[in-house]
């Protein structure tokens, strides 16, 4: 189930152009000659958004292998011990993006809002994905919770596999949008 929050993350092809009127510069090309990037927070948002998406796309790809599989097969003890792991992984996923998501609520954004009130549009987006987000991972973990619906189910493994690949998706979206309003804001503080 789509929420309408999610739907509009999942539609957005780039961030508005009343926002992008707003944002600091300099341009994404050029983030990494900048002569801060290796000693501002810039550097370390951008490396923990790569590892995150890249948990989020190893989670989907585990249930887009377990969905390929037979039923006999996915039923055998192998793939039942790797159906276990997978779970775990995902839960470990949800914990990592709590986290993250919920730092930059309590801390980052609050101080981006009084500090730089003509991004106010742009962090009230990001708030609206997080919104989005924390719906799509309450979803997740749900899923997560039926640990024999998942091993004996098709169509719930099916349902995971879809949310995944809306998480994949969402996170791809959003973290991309979120480092364009926030990397040069970074980038300026040295």
């Amino acid at each position: 189930m789509k929420t309408p929050l999610v739907t509009a993350v999942l539609q957005r092809q780039q961030l508005p152009d009343t926002i992008r009127n707003n944002l600091y510069g300099p341009p994404r090309s050029q983030w990494r000659e900048h002569p801060y990037y290796l000693i501002s927070d810039a550097r370390a948002l951008q490396r923990n958004h790569n590892g995150l998406k890249r948990q989020a796309r190893q989670y989907h790809g585990a249930l887009t292998y377990l969905m390929s599989l037979n039923e006999a097969d996915r039923q055998s003890h192998h793939h039942q011990q790797l159906l276990g792991t997978v779970i775990h992984h995902g839960q470990a996923l949800l914990k990592h993006l709590h986290s993250h998501h919920g730092f930059e609520d309590s801390s980052v954004f609050p101080v981006l809002r009084l500090h730089h009130p003509r991004l106010e549009k742009a962090i009230s987006l990001l708030e609206n994905d997080h919104l989005a987000l924390d719906s799509l991972l309450q979803q997740i973990g749900n899923g997560l919770r039926d640990t024999q619906g998942l091993s004996r189910d098709a169509r719930i493994l099916a349902q995971a596999h879809h949310q995944a690949g809306q998480l994949e998706t969402l996170l791809q979206r959003h973290m991309d949008d979120e480092e364009e309003i926030i990397v040069p804001v970074y980038l300026q503080q040295m």
